[in-house]
């Protein structure tokens, strides 16, 4: 899908506002506001660059409330080198990573420490690899373990268990297909134990309400009273470099 970039301003009262607006041949408006505080207005070809403009300023609240939101976790945290000393996250907690070098095994956790041993302490991408799979091998567990306490209030419900796919994705959290399955982000074993129960609650009854209608946030809240809360501990997960993830 090739694209033509232009930079412009956003001006709201005081503020000015750079961002980038870009047209390509998708069929609506979107406008993105990133983590790292860089916002792109992505138009289709259709669209006047007037119609753009007036249509960015007719969002300006919007982007302002977002813009707040992602400064609050500023700075980011930045791309991991893979070294020793570096902080990595699992299920909501910080621990450090330690790098030792011997014959390879899987990477352990013990303490407040992640333990990666390879023959090389300069190979990142070996270490890299062993945390990789260290991470996938604790989602499969874990995702499932909580898969299965939710179905116990889900089921009262009309919920019937559904297989679970674990991968990585770009934009969500997790989703429902229409086939009945529910996949679930990898970087999700990154977050709090509460909030890896909301988003596979929140999937579950997508299995009976398959859109966000009152009716799917009425049965939502039978089955996790709290919910509201688990979101927004959620929405304090971020990466570096990358746009936040939904439901």
């Amino acid at each position: 899908m090739k694209t033509e970039e232009v930079k412009q301003v956003l001006v709201y009262g005081e503020r000015r506002i750079p961002y980038q607006l870009q047209f390509s041949d998708r069929k609506r408006l979107r406008i993105v506001v990133k983590p790292n505080l860089g916002i792109v207005a992505d138009a289709p070809r259709k669209f006047s660059e007037d119609e753009v403009l007036e249509a960015v300023h007719s969002k300006a609240r919007w982007i302002i409330r977002q813009l707040s939101e992602f400064e609050e976790f500023h700075p980011l945290p930045t791309p991991h080198k893979f070294i020793s000393g570096e902080t990595f996250v699992y299920l909501g907690r910080q621990y450090r990573l330690k790098v030792l070098k011997g014959e390879k095994a899987p990477a352990m956790l013990r303490g407040r420490f992640l333990h990666v041993t390879v023959p090389l302490k300069s190979d990142t991408i070996e270490i890299k690899a062993g945390l990789d799979d260290w991470y996938r091998a604790r989602a499969e567990n874990i995702f499932r373990r909580y898969l299965a306490s939710c179905m116990t209030i889900a089921r009262r419900h009309g919920v019937e268990a559904p297989p679970i796919t674990i991968r990585n994705m770009r934009t969500r959290w997790g989703s429902c297909t229409a086939a009945g399955r529910i996949i679930l982000n990898l970087k999700l074993i990154l977050a709090p134990v509460h909030c890896i129960e909301y988003v596979i609650m929140h999937e579950l009854c997508h299995l009976i309400h398959h859109n966000h209608s009152p009716r799917f946030y009425q049965l939502l809240t039978r089955c996790m009273p709290d919910w509201e809360k688990r979101r927004t501990l959620l929405r304090q997960v971020v990466f570096p470099h990358e746009e936040p993830l939904k439901l």
